[in-house]
């Protein structure tokens, strides 16, 4: 279940920081938002692993 939000987040967030290169405006935003969510598909299995790790 995990590997499918992180994969749902690693792609989206590639696919939105492509699409920011296309829009004239709030272009630096949307590029933003994609890379918040790549990085936070990054974050998920680390922050699971570690809160898996205490119980």
């Amino acid at each position: 279940m995990l590997f499918i939000v992180y994969a749902i987040l690693l792609v989206g967030g590639m696919v939105v920081m492509g699409i920011s290169f296309s829009l004239p405006e709030l272009q630096a935003l949307v590029y933003i938002i994609g890379l918040l969510m790549a990085v936070s598909a990054i974050g998920v299995p680390i922050a699971a692993g570690s809160n898996e790790h205490r119980r």
